[in-house]
């Protein structure tokens, strides 16, 4: 697969304290602590991030001297889909107003050969946008995969958009990001979905008659995004055996496949040629009520006219014999049709529907009601209504 799978990454700070004079040390309070460190049991540990330096800040703490510039930082143990599990306590640039920021990550997964687009959010303050007395940093890697720019460096809280962009040759289902705040040498991990343009199966009818009695013609596409070396895709059937099995297409072309159906009930079609693969396609095998109806009035009739011709020719004729040999070689006759052996002998401009088995039917017992009874002379007595 070629290197063009595309992801999206962003991260956003948002979240406003407080405001105080410019320049000032700031005092933050129980309060404002207890929400950095979020509903806990135990103390977390705090980190306080100096420009040129880290330390830590152990145990319980009612309050602490927030210097322009500094950054408080703290890990929790959880985290969402939406946010990272890290909280921060800064200033803007003009140390004008205190800021409680939120590293959120908003993931699209990644798409075969897609496009990347930005998008951030900001839950507490969507409409201001501060620049930070400090930057806040972030290093990314991934398994397999490529992200660009690996390392991060928010200096403002909300629009402009950040972008991280990841491209892989050969993802799975999934995708590992690991995301690395400056303070934690541990960091998160994010995993990130994989999203591949389908291989599109379209029943031509999505209902055929059961037992084998008839066929369900499926078109099978390849998408574009395969490119134009034909490649061998494969179709399986929770039931059926599709014919062929495999199909050899190029991107965007499109082959029909054919389902014989099994039983009564429902069969399941998938196809998949590596990265690529289709969604469970459902195919309805239904009570063949229809084709017995119409081989067996398609019988009844060739048998009368079969029998008005013996009578024409000077033979005698049993009508019930006529009757039931009609039903049972018009039925024979269109079974056999309907897999694929015509014993009309007569070339057949379509191969579907009521009418055509009705003819079938009919053609059946008026041509081999004769035959069968000279071929076996029980049976050929009992249409001329004769005893043994």
């Amino acid at each position: 697969m070629a290197t063009r799978c595309v992801m999206l990454c962003a991260l956003v700070l948002a979240g406003q304290v407080g405001t105080g004079a410019a320049q000032q040390v700031r005092v933050i309070h129980k309060p404002v602590i207890a929400r950095l460190r979020g509903d806990s049991t135990r103390p977390r540990v705090l980190t306080r991030i100096s420009p040129g330096k880290t330390d830590t800040l152990r145990g319980r703490i009612d309050s602490l001297r927030l210097r322009p510039g500094q950054v408080i930082a703290v890990t929790l143990d959880t985290t969402s889909p939406a946010t990272l599990p890290f909280r921060y306590l800064s200033t803007d640039s003009a140390a004008a107003t205190t800021l409680y920021l939120r590293p959120a990550v908003e993931i699209e997964p990644l798409a075969y050969a897609g496009a990347a687009r930005a998008f951030l959010e900001d839950s507490l303050d969507p409409a201001a946008s501060h620049r930070l007395a400090s930057p806040i940093r972030f290093l990314l890697n991934g398994d397999r995969v490529s992200v660009t720019p690996s390392a991060l460096s928010l200096k403002h809280t909300n629009l402009p958009f950040e972008r991280v962009r990841l491209a892989a040759a050969s993802p799975g289902e999934s995708v590992r990001v690991h995301i690395r705040p400056g303070f934690n040498p541990r960091g998160v991990d994010v995993w990130v979905p994989v999203e591949r343009p389908a291989i599109a199966l379209e029943p031509v009818t999505p209902t055929v008659t059961g037992l084998g009695l008839a066929v369900a013609i499926v078109h099978v596409t390849l998408p574009p995004e395969a490119g134009t070396t034909p490649r061998v895709v494969r179709l399986t059937a929770k039931h059926a055996i599709p014919e062929p099995s495999e199909l050899t297409l190029a991107g965007g072309e499109t082959r029909d496949a054919k389902v014989r159906s099994v039983g009564i009930g429902t069969d399941t079609l998938y196809a998949r040629s590596d990265p690529f693969h289709s969604d469970r396609v459902v195919i309805v095998y239904g009570w063949p009520v229809r084709f017995f109806a119409a081989a067996l009035l398609g019988g009844l009739l060739g048998s009368v006219v079969a029998g008005y011709g013996a009578r024409r020719r000077g033979k005698g004729t049993s009508p019930p014999a006529y009757g039931v040999g009609g039903l049972a070689t018009g039925l024979l006759v269109a079974i056999a049709f309907a897999v694929g052996l015509n014993l009309t002998g007569l070339e057949m401009v379509t191969q579907y529907g009521e009418a055509v088995v009705f003819v079938v039917a009919a053609l059946g017992a008026l041509l081999g009601l004769p035959g069968i009874g000279k071929a076996v002379p029980v049976l050929g007595r009992a249409l001329e209504g004769r005893a043994r």
